[in-house]
């Protein structure tokens, strides 16, 4: 299941009522986290192996979050990550209660420092099985 994370990232890109198109919200999380085009696509090649995930692209991960705005204060948003559930069908078969305590759950991670913590609470969010 490591795509449903890239899908859940795209797809809220897609959707995102942001001041920036994809594309410039891409380019500045690059900047913002420092990681290269080249260290993205291996991070993606690698079927989003958790051992290639340097801190530049936790950041990254991080950074594309909390612009779109789902991810704050070190934490889901759930009520902004149910809509985009909902709007997008990704979560067919969960109620919003399942996906609440999904996100209850995940945003008990802590890792090693903010991007970590991010990475930490979209992993364990994508495994949850309302994916499933």
């Amino acid at each position: 299941m490591p795509l449903t994370l890239l899908c859940f990232i795209f797809a809220l890109l897609v959707v995102a009522q942001a001041d920036m198109t994809p594309l410039q919200l891409m380019d500045a999380c690059n900047k913002e986290s420092g990681i290269t085009k080249e260290e993205l696509q291996q991070y993606f090649d690698s079927q989003m192996d958790p051992a290639k995930a340097t801190n530049a692209i936790k950041c990254h991960m991080k950074c594309v979050s909390e612009k779109l705005g789902f991810y704050k204060n070190n934490m889901l948003d759930d009520t902004l990550t149910i809509k985009y559930l909902n709007e997008n069908n990704m979560a067919p078969k969960a109620s919003v209660n399942n996906v609440k305590q999904s996100i209850q759950k995940c945003n008990q991670m802590k890792g090693a420092n903010t991007c970590d913590t991010a990475y930490q609470i979209m992993t364990c969010f994508k495994s949850q099985p309302i994916f499933t």
